[in-house]
């Protein structure tokens, strides 16, 4: 398998031959308002530029959407995505929200598996901050919903590998990774905050926690940077890395390519 860094949480993912285009957020630079009520970047969202022709992007065969928060698909990718691409959504409302966008095929992933070209797709859970009660409460208050969604990718000839998504690294994460036992897993891992100090995804410390439950596990650290309310760079999680011997925690450059084998 081959996981591409592109932006924030933008990646592409080649698995058994199959390209994913997972959450687009493929705005320029600064289109989008900071996030309230927390910490800041002071470069708006997106915080940087993507390290590609937005062209690219499109040559998938279908593109994953974990949830639609702005971060992961964002009005730009509603407007210039191919409307004939078929696109994965987390939930029934989500899936109808992008057949209104005018996407043709929209399918919702299931835990129970979602079969595509070879590759299965089963929808994992995700605690996105609705675990708290005060992330919940600004939740309500400006109208976002928490929902979100990870997911695991299998097919004969590739790891396992397990996408987490935007979620803390909690009972049901553990639980996932215990019952699949997957060789890759990618975690969001910028320590993105709503309000600030309550945790959306995880940090270097849910990824060393993760690491010490997992140690055979190779981690990719995605979603780092890119949006204004991260709190965790590329620097000083590769300092953290450093210093406590996590030698299987790989940390891309947007644009970088990793390489797993079965």
């Amino acid at each position: 398998m081959h996981f591409q860094q592109i932006r924030s949480a933008t990646a592409l993912i080649e698995f058994a031959g199959v390209r994913f285009l997972v959450d687009p957020m493929l705005a320029p630079m600064g289109t989008y308002k900071e996030v309230p009520f927390t910490s800041s970047t002071g470069r708006g969202v997106p915080d940087c530029e993507l390290p590609c022709v937005i062209e690219e992007l499109f040559k998938v065969d279908a593109v994953i959407v974990t949830h639609l928060h702005f971060d992961h698909f964002d009005k730009k990718a509603r407007e210039v995505l191919p409307k004939e691409l078929p696109l994965f959504a987390g939930n029934g409302s989500e899936a109808q929200s992008l057949r209104e966008a005018g996407f043709k095929e929209v399918r919702v992933l299931e835990e129970t598996g979602s079969d595509f070209k070879g590759v299965t797709l089963c929808k994992t859970h995700c605690a996105h901050g609705d675990q708290n009660l005060v992330t919940s409460a600004f939740y309500a208050r400006t109208g976002v919903s928490a929902a979100a969604c990870g997911v695991i990718f299998k097919a004969p000839e590739e790891p396992l590998f397990y996408l987490a998504g935007d979620t803390i690294y909690d009972a049901g994460v553990k639980e996932c990774i215990e019952r699949t036992a997957p060789a890759v897993v990618a975690v969001n891992a910028g320590g993105a905050e709503f309000p600030r100090g309550h945790l959306l995804i995880m940090n270097e410390y849910d990824v060393w926690a993760l690491m010490q439950d997992f140690p055979d596990a190779e981690v990719i650290a995605t979603h780092v940077e890119g949006v204004s309310h991260a709190t965790v760079t590329r620097a000083r999680l590769q300092d953290f890395a450093r210093e406590h011997a996590l030698s299987r925690l790989h940390i891309p450059w947007d644009g970088e390519t990793l390489t797993f084998k079965r």
